[in-house]
């Protein structure tokens, strides 16, 4: 069964200058396909969201601690 992914995720490789889809806009000569934030071998979900434990958070269970 696939993993159901946060549309609100945002993890720190999202934003740390490692996220494939900035390093496949900046040298596309490097990947064989074009990346998605969908097959995004980096996704932790909840584990290393930057909106965990914040009102921004998308994931309700979340919101106040960790999900069980």
């Amino acid at each position: 069964m696939k993993e159901k992914r946060c549309k609100g995720y945002c993890g720190v490789t999202c934003v740390d200058g490692h996220c494939p889809i900035a390093l496949y806009n900046e040298d596309f000569t490097m990947f064989e396909r074009k990346p998605s934030c969908n097959d995004c071998f980096y996704y932790k979900g909840c584990e290393d969201c930057c909106f965990r434990g914040t009102d921004m958070c998308a994931h309700p269970t979340e919101k106040g601690g960790v999900q069980e």
